[in-house]
């Protein structure tokens, strides 16, 4: 069931992507709340907030490294029972294969939401983006709110049942 949620998340990042090529591409933004709210189409071929564009080594860099999250998040996944560990990998992972697949398919990011606080831009992000920055809230939330949780999420928390109840057994 899990990868079915991160191939729908997946196609719902791609598809939104694919919507504000066709719709905006090289024009100008379409604008939803004045002031606040635009969609708009960038090619982003850095990191986060565009760290490392232009940078050849960088979007080989980002590749592998995404590559090689991504791997972790799904063997992590395959393993996990808890369902707050199940959530907070499934968003990372359907986060990190969306904008791993642009990289890999035209060498850069689709960006295209963008909104404005006063006179702050916020940095334009697309659903992929959102999928991990919510995957690393929760992620951040469960940790502070159950200590254990990390470990959980590493699949460490069995083994110290386990092993817990081997040390009982012994005595």
């Amino acid at each position: 069931m899990e990868a079915i949620i991160v191939i729908i998340l997946i196609m719902a990042d791609q598809w939104t992507k694919g919507l504000s090529e066709r719709l905006i591409g090289s024009g100008d933004p379409l604008t939803v709340i004045p002031g606040f709210f635009e969609i708009s189409y960038l090619k982003n071929t850095g990191a986060a907030w565009s760290m490392f564009a232009n940078q050849s080594w960088g979007l080989v860099l980002l590749s592998v490294l995404s590559s090689v999250v991504l791997f972790a998040l799904l063997w992590w996944l395959r393993k996990a029972s808890d369902p707050r560990v199940k959530t907070v990998l499934i968003l990372l992972a359907a986060g990190s294969a969306g904008n791993l697949i642009d990289r890999l398919r035209i060498g850069a990011v689709t960006d295209f939401l963008s909104f404005t606080f006063g006179t702050y831009a916020f940095p334009t992000f697309n659903v992929a983006d959102s999928l991990i920055t919510i995957g690393a809230f929760l992620l951040i939330f469960f940790s502070l709110k159950d200590k254990h949780f990390l470990n959980v999420l590493l699949g460490e928390h069995e083994r110290t049942i386990t092993s817990l109840e081997d040390e009982r057994h012994e005595t």
